[in-house]
């Protein structure tokens, strides 16, 4: 089957004496999708569902080309490397969250801190028998191992 060109393929053979005479245009205009339909209807003899059909065919791979086209090769990489400071980020923020999450609150940290202090006063009420008693035992070893004492 012969593939039908697209209707503005004359308007971009144009003259070199044209282009040359010519003031440089605003914008081309592209043919909207109902002049692709209809032109493919009558160069191609398609129904209105096989032009329709057609015609997003061509438009996705014109998309393709466009896309994979060493011009945007730049943007693309920039594209890629969004997404991966989003990763980064989106990874840094949920360490944060779970950090912040484990922490105590007011209420917890005001326990913690009335546990410790209980602690810390029954330690200190212990201690000076805990040094007592090592004293003891420290001078019981001096006096069972110092020769002098044994007469």
């Amino acid at each position: 089957m012969k593939q039908p060109t697209f209707p503005n393929a004359a308007a971009e053979e144009t003259k070199p004496e044209q282009n040359q005479t010519a003031p440089k245009q605003k914008s081309k205009k592209f043919p909207t999708a109902a002049e692709l339909i209809s032109h493919y209807q009558k160069q191609g003899g398609l129904e209105p569902a096989e032009a329709s059909v057609k015609v997003i065919e061509d438009l996705q791979n014109a998309l393709v080309r466009v896309a994979s086209s060493s011009k945007n090769a730049s943007s693309k990489s920039k594209l890629l490397a969004d997404a991966r400071k989003i990763d980064a980020i989106s990874g840094r923020l949920a360490v944060v969250d779970a950090k912040l999450e484990t922490k105590p609150g007011y209420v917890e940290t005001f326990a913690l801190g009335l546990a410790s202090g209980a602690a810390l006063n029954g330690i200190s009420a212990v201690w000076p028998h805990v040094t007592r008693g090592i004293g003891q035992v420290w001078s019981a070893v001096k006096s069972g191992t110092d020769p002098s004492a044994a007469s």
